[in-house]
């Protein structure tokens, strides 16, 4: 890998732009997941039996496991993006860094 240059930081600035709307995305897909999840195990309870029975049937429901599912695609998602963010973010840092110090000499 090469040290970061001028064209790579353009690049970088419009992609951090350009990615706004999909993170902010993928970050409310994330919490609408999570919420789902509480609605799938609402859902899937059953009416009769022991608290700590309903709770189990509710767990091993098709509905929570597709609302698990969907959890994790939602944060796999979410995180994906924001990692490649911070990448695009620490290599317009180390730019900086390597601009401000070829200044100084």
């Amino acid at each position: 890998m090469s040290l970061p240059n001028e064209h790579m930081v353009e690049k970088w600035l419009n992609d951090l732009g350009e990615s706004d709307h999909a993170y902010a995305a993928a970050c409310a897909e994330f919490t609408a997941a999570k919420e789902g999840l509480k609605v799938a195990k609402a859902i899937a309870m059953p009416t009769s039996g022991t608290v700590a029975e309903r709770e189990r049937q509710a767990l091993l429901s098709p509905e929570y496991d597709t609302a698990v599912k969907k959890l994790t695609a939602a944060e796999y998602e979410k995180i994906l993006i924001h990692t490649q963010r911070e990448q695009w973010i620490m290599g317009i840092d180390v730019w900086r860094s390597i601009n401000a110090n070829q200044r100084r000499s």
